[in-house]
């Protein structure tokens, strides 16, 4: 394990999720902080004992004593920094989605590639043993073949509390906030059932409800994926709906009612994934996590940081879900 020494690119609340776990982390220590003004980068300083604190990201990135970078920026600056942050020479963790674009996703691992520094999307979901099992459930034929898949996860923000996810210059819209989430894990199933390192949809379809600028509020996709599994996605920021994972097969099916990337599932606490066979009698696998979700992937990235890329999330997986991606907003008419 490299002991890695963080340093913070921005100050909201999923910063602040992270800057914890890297407290509760073996292999990682929290070295800086950078916010758009000096007050909220000491303010956050300060919370959670940081040794430094800078007003400008630029400043942040400079500092020789600051290993990687956790860049937790709304969507559309993640390219910029996660580019700028390779240039300076420093491993990159950075919030999903990567970028906007799949065109700008490649332009980010094209510089960690040019700069040899470390680069993964921070699905944190992806390392939590919940989502370990599942794929072993699925690549040990426990349902048999899979047939399909049921996802979904949306909330409401109410009518006028979501500015950013309203907003399209922000990345707004749920597809890219939550929908992400959902493409991730219905690949993630066809990879686990056809024994394929990397997949995509043959086919991608959708509708949404979109605002008057073009941004979807709540969505439905339907994606066709090696191995003829058929996927259906729901997400959403104005939607209240019941968030699954449901996967059928020919011998029976499995629920998890209560997916990884929940904010409650992030600290370390348990969970359940139901195992139902087609005679219809249910088992229930209980799931314990012993570490925090961002204490794993802090912990995870310094496992993996001289290798560059990690096995879970690889850039050839990044892409992958960066253009399904595309091709879910463009089905629905996003930004049109």
């Amino acid at each position: 394990m490299t002991e890695l020494r963080w340093g913070l690119v921005a100050a909201g609340s999923i910063a602040a999720d992270f800057a914890a776990g890297v407290e509760r982390s073996k292999h990682g220590t929290l070295e800086a902080v950078a916010a758009r003004s000096a007050d909220r980068a000491r303010e956050f300083a300060t919370r959670f004992d940081i040794p430094k604190a800078y007003g400008a990201y630029a400043d942040l990135l400079a500092d020789p004593d600051v290993d990687a970078v956790y860049i937790a920026t709304p969507h559309p600056m993640h390219a910029e920094w996660a580019v700028r942050a390779a240039e300076a020479g420093k491993h990159v963790l950075c919030e999903k989605p990567l970028t906007v674009t799949a065109a700008e996703a490649e332009k980010v691992i094209d510089a960690a590639r040019r700069h040899d520094v470390f680069l993964m999307e921070a699905f944190m979901y992806r390392l939590h043993p919940q989502t370990r099992r599942l794929v072993e459930l699925i690549s040990c034929g426990a349902i048999g073949e899979v047939r399909a898949v049921d996802v979904s996860f949306s909330f409401d923000t109410g009518a006028n509390d979501a500015p950013r996810l309203a907003d399209p210059a922000l990345g707004g819209g749920g597809i890219l906030d939550v929908g992400c989430y959902c493409t991730s894990l219905a690949r993630l199933v066809s990879q686990a059932a056809t024994g394929i390192d990397v997949v995509e949809p043959t086919t991608v379809t959708g509708m949404a409800r979109l605002t008057d600028r073009g941004v979807d509020e709540f969505a439905m996709g339907l994606l066709r994926l090696p191995g003829d599994i058929i996927a259906q996605l729901s997400c959403g920021y104005r939607l209240t709906q019941d968030d699954h994972i449901r996967i059928y097969g020919t011998t029976g099916q499995i629920h998890v009612p209560k997916p990884a990337w929940l904010p409650q599932m992030r600290r370390a606490t348990s969970s359940q994934i139901v195992l139902t066979s087609a005679d219809g009698e249910p088992e229930v696998i209980e799931i314990e996590a012993t570490q925090s979700v961002f204490a794993r992937e802090a912990d995870h990235v310094a496992a993996h940081v001289e290798n560059r890329q990690a096995p879970e999330l690889t850039w050839a997986e990044t892409l992958a879900n960066m253009r399904t991606l595309d091709r879910w907003r463009a089905a629905v008419g996003y930004g049109g």
